[in-house]
């Protein structure tokens, strides 16, 4: 696993900048993790065919790239919040992954 920086540019409609630091999990797989001091946060994996490869880093760029598979603890944490404990035992390990990817607005 290899440390690397993740330069992200956003859109033309909302332009910003972000440097994160992201690890290298597989040759082709790039990991985030992202937390703010709220102890919120996201995970996210990126396909680095999907990346552009500079001397400072992997950036992706919004409107070229396509989205990465990213779940944010806040929405997953209400979405739990809102399950019992029957209707969480009897979910698929499909329907869980779903469930921390959608932040519940889809459960199926």
């Amino acid at each position: 696993m290899e440390k690397v920086r993740l330069v992200r540019h956003g859109s033309i409609d909302f332009p910003y900048t972000e440097t994160h630091y992201a690890y290298l999990i597989a040759a082709d797989t790039l990991a985030l993790c992202d937390f703010d001091a709220l102890g919120g946060g996201r995970f996210a994996f990126y396909d680095t065919g999907g990346l552009t490869w500079k001397g400072d880093g992997y950036h992706l760029y919004d409107d070229s790239h396509p989205a990465s598979f990213a779940f944010e603890f806040a929405k997953t944490t209400a979405a739990l919040k809102k399950l019992d404990g029957r209707e969480l035992a009897n979910m698929s390990v499909a329907q869980f992954v779903r469930l921390f990817f959608t932040g519940g607005e889809s459960r199926v």
